[in-house]
């Protein structure tokens, strides 16, 4: 069942899906491809291991950082908010991602 919303009624992204509990933790990425003005696309990677830090990818790996999970959490606050500021998420935003082992 699909629910219909009107264009100007703001739209909350659904949180990641839960890890599995019957197998161990693996690394988990999360990924998706953000159009760019010059290229196709640009891709970004996060990756999550258990009981480290999480890496973050932006582009070909040209780009990367390593975060504490408290250190993401307060980037995720700070970059939300900014982007938010800057109107409207465009649709090729509106994706659920589905985390990978690969």
């Amino acid at each position: 069942m699909t629910i219909e919303l009107p264009e100007d009624v703001p739209v909350r992204m659904p949180y990641a899906d839960e890890p599995d509990e019957q197998t161990p933790q693996q690394r988990r990425f999360y990924r998706l491809r953000a159009p760019h003005v010059d290229k196709a696309t640009v891709p970004v990677t996060v990756r999550v291991t258990p009981d480290a830090d999480l890496y973050v990818a932006v582009g070909s790996g040209r780009r990367r950082m390593y975060l504490t999970p408290a250190e993401a959490w307060a980037l995720w606050r700070c970059l939300s908010e900014a982007v938010a500021s800057t109107g409207e998420p465009p649709e090729w935003i509106r994706v659920h991602i589905t985390p990978t082992h690969r």
